[in-house]
């Protein structure tokens, strides 16, 4: 089969912060990477189009990085994906904003993946793979919180 190549093209990926700490077991027990099912995952994002015609996705996720974390890793990690469009004229808002809400996501969320598993192989608790994430409810959760913070700007007016 002929693979068509998308009017979405990766410009670039890079690492803009990234923070991580050993959480050590409770009475020094034993635990394995079943632990890692139990995390907690914090994730966001955010587009900017840029006037030379590229957008960047900013994302950002942290794992394990709450009040009282559970043994094993906390992690922050922020990044930026750079997308640009093959002729991009010929596409409709809506081309556009799938592209970038589904394949742009779907690339970020891949590639932060491969960064947080390479990065911590080396770890004492092994590789952590970060989970499959569902985008629709991910999408969901983000219209959410627009809507959410325009109705607090809104009032303030």
């Amino acid at each position: 089969m002929k693979l068509v190549q998308s009017p979405l093209k990766l410009s670039d990926f890079y690492i803009l912060q990234s923070k991580y700490s050993f959480v050590e077991p409770i009475n020094n027990k034993s635990e394995d990477q079943s632990i890692f099912e139990d995390y907690n995952l914090d994730f966001d994002f955010s587009f900017k189009n840029q006037d030379d015609g590229e957008v960047f996705l900013f994302t950002k996720i942290s794992i394990n990085e709450i009040e009282k974390p559970l043994s094993g890793y906390t992690m922050f990690v922020e990044a930026i994906t750079i997308f640009e469009f093959k002729d991009k004229e010929k596409l409709s808002e809506k081309e556009i904003f799938d592209l970038l809400y589904i394949s742009g996501l779907s690339i970020s969320i891949n590639n932060l993946r491969n960064y947080i598993s390479n990065m911590t192989m080396y770890f004492p608790f092994g590789k952590y793979q970060l989970p499959a994430i569902d985008l629709n409810a991910l999408h969901i959760s983000k219209k959410e919180k627009l809507e959410a913070k325009k109705k607090v700007k809104n009032k303030k007016k």
